[in-house]
């Protein structure tokens, strides 16, 4: 009996003590801000202007090695439709000469009546590694690695001949609306300028500014 009586007393003193908590907690001041504050550092961005321009128009100038003849330097234009962000379409055109000095040196004489070549082509490019150069801690170019491929026409010593085309390029976006770029192509056609039917492969290596509208 006794161990009873001492029992309801302890529950009864438990009870009365939380009550007393529950009134102090209702009477404490209470703030919505945290007690301990992370650190905020708040840094100025620049957000970078994306143009929505989908035309690239640029001339070109390099070297085009005629197989079997020298190196003489091209001039050309190119205009191009970025159907995406990886996909774009292509048209060149492009001037050069036959370069036959060494060939005047062997044989004494020419091979070819007009040293003027001109050609065209019509292609797709892909973009195959989008990137980033980092000049600075703060200023970055975007870049992209691409590859491209086409067909077209090559006018050589007056005949039409059917072309083919494949290279790469790597290209850097100086601004927003221009880039500066350098490509390596190959011209594949089948001529018989030398007297013999042979398919040739001419080497063109250009750089080029493009401006985007």
């Amino acid at each position: 009996m006794k161990r009873i009586v001492l029992s309801s007393i302890l529950m009864l003193e438990l009870a009365v003590a939380g009550a007393e908590s529950a009134a102090r907690a209702e009477n404490f001041p209470q703030s919505d801000e945290p007690i301990i504050k992370p650190p905020a550092e708040e840094r100025p961005l620049n957000e970078a202007r994306i143009d929505t321009e989908s035309l690239e128009l640029g001339p070109y100038y390099g070297l085009y090695a005629l197989d079997g003849f020298g190196t003489s330097g091209v001039l050309g234009f190119r205009l191009a439709y970025h159907l995406s962000e990886d996909v774009f379409f292509e048209g060149t055109y492009g001037i050069t000469r036959v370069d036959q000095q060494t060939f005047r040196r062997l044989t004494g004489r020419s091979l070819v009546a007009d040293e003027t070549i001109t050609y065209w082509n019509a292609g797709a490019g892909y973009n195959l590694f989008p990137g980033q150069i980092f000049l600075t801690r703060r200023k970055t170019l975007n870049s992209t690695l691409y590859l491209i491929g086409g067909l077209g026409q090559t006018r050589l010593d007056q005949r039409a001949l059917f072309t083919f085309n494949t290279g790469t390029g790597y290209k850097v976006f100086l601004t927003d609306w221009l880039d500066l770029r350098i490509e390596l192509r190959v011209h594949a056609l089948v001529t018989d300028v030398t007297g013999k039917k042979q398919r040739i492969y001419n080497l063109e290596n250009t750089a080029a500014f493009a401006v985007f509208f």
